[in-house]
């Protein structure tokens, strides 16, 4: 019934996710581990546990401005790309995210690395992951950007409403879609 309850409490906003965890780590610290809630809580920390297992290194460098990006995040129409694409609704990140060399795409059909996701502004094949900072070209990861830059996106509200709206849509236009978390439309805090 705890766990039960947790689940829903989760669902309605009631609880947050760090309660929510806590509570998993209880059930499955206190309860018989061959019971079913021994088993679904340690199944469930297991797989939210590993998403700290890429954690930024200590000592990183603090926040630097260039003074070479937008003073706010910008909404605007690129144009479409060969052969016969629509214009897309993208956003450049303000230059005080650290991450204004990067544009994100509205309605993108492409998954990959994460929803949203940013392309390199002069070359559409290297690609940002949104939440974890890591950096692409193609499939290959090549670098990633500091942790000050994720937590500077993601308080930016410009961004926030977009990457909702940008999930909202792959929920609607991709239904089987299997998302690597339990709840898409909950973006990362603000801190």
């Amino acid at each position: 019934m705890y766990l039960t309850t947790s689940h829903v409490s989760l669902a309605y906003g009631v609880l947050s996710w760090d309660e929510y965890l806590l509570r998993l780590r209880f059930l499955r610290d206190c309860t018989d581990p061959a019971t079913v809630e021994g088993r679904a809580a340690r199944d469930l920390l297991r797989d939210h546990e590993d998403e700290g297992a890429d954690e930024w290194p200590a000592g990183e460098p603090d926040q630097a401005v260039s003074g070479q990006g937008p003073t706010e995040s910008k909404v605007s129409i690129s144009e479409g790309h060969p052969p016969f694409e629509p214009p897309v609704l993208a956003l450049v990140a303000a230059e005080h995210t650290g991450l204004h060399q990067w544009e994100f795409h509205q309605a993108d059909p492409d998954f990959f690395p994460s929803i949203p996701h940013g392309h390199w502004r002069s070359d559409r094949k290297k690609k940002f992951h949104a939440y974890r900072g890591w950096m692409y070209h193609e499939d290959r990861q090549i670098g990633r950007e500091p942790r000050w830059k994720i937590v500077a996106l993601w308080n930016d509200e410009k961004f926030r409403s977009f990457a909702s709206a940008a999930i909202q849509y792959y929920l609607v236009t991709f239904p089987g879609y299997r998302w690597p978390v339990p709840y898409p439309l909950r973006l990362p805090r603000r801190r």
